[in-house]
């Protein structure tokens, strides 16, 4: 039988979503190496695609993570948010692709004949961005969508949706004869906002003690994004890339990674929001209720 004090100490355990794309490294790496001994022993991390996560936020499996920005719009109730962190891009992200085997200009007259595109099972944010974008920024017809994991369908000829490091992976060595669309990209010519992929969820109504430790885990995250602001290539040495990805690459994709969340991310984000709602996506766009895990400001420069 569990004593009182075990069953309190697994009640006290801070359990982080970690999504499992180099986009998050250097928060992660700086969590790792600013939390003390004590609260790391009572933090639990769980790595998953950002649908995984999204799913154990929804189930309780979860008490923070940096999951799909779309969860939130969906399902705002359940969550608040860490002020001032987010994963974005103002620009190109070079990883979420639309991956198309033939030119993009003529996607109208293949579309005209019948056209199959594969969507990501992995991110919710990147599927709704990419029928966003196709509906209101290209105006193409709607084609059949279907569902596929993430780095299965080079091989099948049809256009689709990657995302993460699959998606890197390809715009660093681009197949012969397929033509890649960065969507962070089309979204900032189309709306001249920054698009935000994902958002640090936190779920409603914490213990105190989780809340205590989700505020020291936030002093950390907050400490290792000024510093990956002020000069992300130290953190690119200390990585252990894989071999498809040399360093220039590494550190001019993280030049494209933004983890604020000021007004200009939040325009983006609401904006993206109702773009959702007028497509019956979600029902109306929520307000961001922030989560304020201590008493000080966290505030980030934008």
């Amino acid at each position: 039988m569990r004593s009182g004090a075990d069953g309190e100490k697994k009640k006290a355990m801070l359990r982080i979503g970690r999504i499992d794309y180099l986009n998050v490294w250097p928060l992660f790496q700086g969590l790792q190496q600013r939390l003390d001994a004590e609260t790391q022993a009572l933090t639990r991390i769980v790595a998953g695609h950002p649908a995984d996560l999204n799913k154990a936020l929804a189930e309780a499996e979860l008490d923070v993570a940096p999951s799909s920005s779309f969860e939130y719009l969906s399902r705002a109730d359940r969550y608040t948010l860490l002020p001032d962190l987010s994963i974005s891009s103002d620009g190109p992200v070079r990883s979420v692709l639309l991956a198309c085997p033939f030119p993009v200009s003529e996607m109208p007259r293949r579309l005209a004949s019948g056209l199959r595109v594969g969507l990501s099972s992995a991110s919710a944010s990147s599927t709704a961005l990419l029928r966003v974008l196709w509906r209101f920024h290209w105006k193409w017809p709607e084609p059949e969508w279907v569902e596929r994991r993430p780095g299965q369908e080079l091989d099948k000829g049809m256009p689709f949706l990657e995302i993460g490091d699959f998606a890197l992976r390809l715009h660093c060595d681009p197949p012969r004869g397929w033509h890649l669309v960065d969507l962070g990209q089309a979204w900032r010519e189309f709306t001249n906002l920054p698009f935000v992929f994902g958002v640090w969820m936190v779920r409603r109504n914490l213990p105190p003690r989780v809340g205590h430790l989700l505020t020291c885990a936030a002093e950390a995250l907050y400490t290792a994004s000024r510093e990956f602001r002020d000069d992300p290539f130290p953190l690119a040495a200390r990585l252990e890339r894989p071999d498809w990805l040399t360093m220039k690459s590494l550190q001019d994709y993280w030049q494209c990674i933004r983890y604020a969340f000021g007004p200009r991310e939040q325009a983006g984000l609401v904006l993206f929001g109702d773009f959702a709602r007028r497509m019956g996506m979600i029902p109306a766009v929520p307000g961001l209720t922030w989560s304020r895990p201590s008493k000080r400001d966290f505030a980030l420069a934008a």
